[in-house]
């Protein structure tokens, strides 16, 4: 398995892409709502929810991979050096 795929590495990397996500997604939320407000087109409030969907779903993973405890190769313990 790739290393990048394991849980507890690279885990700003991850957060980092997930933030990208949120970015572009918070922005697609802005622009179709003012057009919904322009508009008034159905699409453009379904779009709108969508994107705001999305954001809270990428800000959850964001936070995620934040909290994530970060996993160390090749690091001993006190106890393993005691041993």
């Amino acid at each position: 398995m790739l290393a990048v795929l394991c849980h507890g590495r690279y885990e700003l990397l991850k957060a980092g892409v997930h933030g990208a996500a949120l970015g572009i997604a918070a922005v697609c939320t802005a622009y179709n709502f003012a057009a919904w407000v322009a508009r008034r087109q159905r699409h453009s409030w379904v779009n709108a929810t969508l994107y705001g969907a999305l954001v809270a779903w990428e800000y959850h993973h964001v936070r995620h991979h934040l909290d994530c405890r970060v996993v160390t190769i090749g690091e001993r313990t006190d106890e393993q050096q005691a041993a």
